[in-house]
């Protein structure tokens, strides 16, 4: 059984992803702006003894630093930490205003910076640990949400490369999930209409949308020793589309 935490568990895929290790037999963090949507998810499921949840605003580091120290007095280490907070909005270049491309990067890139720093230093002093980044298969094609959102999920790739020599050699691996057109409330606020996801679908060489478990099942094989030699990978989660060039 391992300690498995997750920021921004409390809906869309961080949520499939905290239940999935959940019903694996996983201790696991529920980290969430919205505390009140991951207690109650909580209390919906079987496995709740298994689950707990905890308030993080990813957009400041006091908020994020002492959300590290309550999950680490609760549980004790953290064996693997997934990073799934992230905001959107698709909007072209003269749209976007810098309070938007302040918050989206606030939440996506320096949320992201603050959890690792946060959480790296338990990893670094056990010699163990995995960080999964989703990131997004938006910063290679530039299409899909608006460029605030590739920016920094394109930071994210930047970061995460970053980090691989340092914590590899503590024996913490860092990858990234990039996914794609991923079934989800993110998804549906970019393409709001089932016209718009059946266009979609045409240009997925395996002919259907992701899901939430495709990425759930992803983090939970790369929190494995058998995954162990994957580290310092953006790792593309999209059906063959981004390289048929859609």
């Amino acid at each position: 059984m391992d300690n498995v935490l997750i920021i921004g568990g409390a809906a869309g895929i961080g949520r499939k992803i905290a239940l999935a290790f959940a019903e694996s037999g996983n201790q696991v963090a529920v980290a969430d702006i919205n505390q009140a949507a991951a207690e109650e998810m909580i209390q919906q499921k079987a496995e709740k003894h298994r689950l707990h949840a905890f308030y993080v605003d990813v957009s400041s580091w006091e908020s994020v630093e002492k959300m590290t120290g309550q999950v680490i007095e609760k549980m004790g280490h953290i064996d693997t930490f997934v990073f799934s907070a992230g905001i959107t909005k698709k909007l072209g270049l003269e749209e976007v205003e810098w309070a938007l491309w302040k918050k989206t990067m606030a939440v996506n890139l320096h949320g992201l910076f603050f959890s690792v720093k946060a959480i790296a230093p338990f990893m670094i002093k056990r010699k163990q640990g995995n960080i999964i980044i989703i990131g997004s298969g938006s910063a290679i094609t530039g299409s899909g949400g608006g460029i605030q959102y590739y920016a920094s999920k394109g930071g994210a790739f930047g970061f995460m490369r970053s980090l691989v020599k340092e914590l590899g050699s503590y024996g913490v691996n860092v990858n990234v999930i990039a996914p794609r057109v991923i079934e989800s409330q993110m998804l549906d606020s970019l393409y709001p209409t089932e016209k718009a996801k059946q266009e979609m679908i045409k240009e997925i060489p395996i002919g259907r949308l992701g899901k939430p478990e495709d990425i759930s099942s992803l983090a939970q094989y790369l929190s494995k020793k058998e995954a162990s030699y994957i580290h310092g990978q953006v790792l593309i989660l999209d059906g063959g589309r981004t390289y048929q060039g859609k």
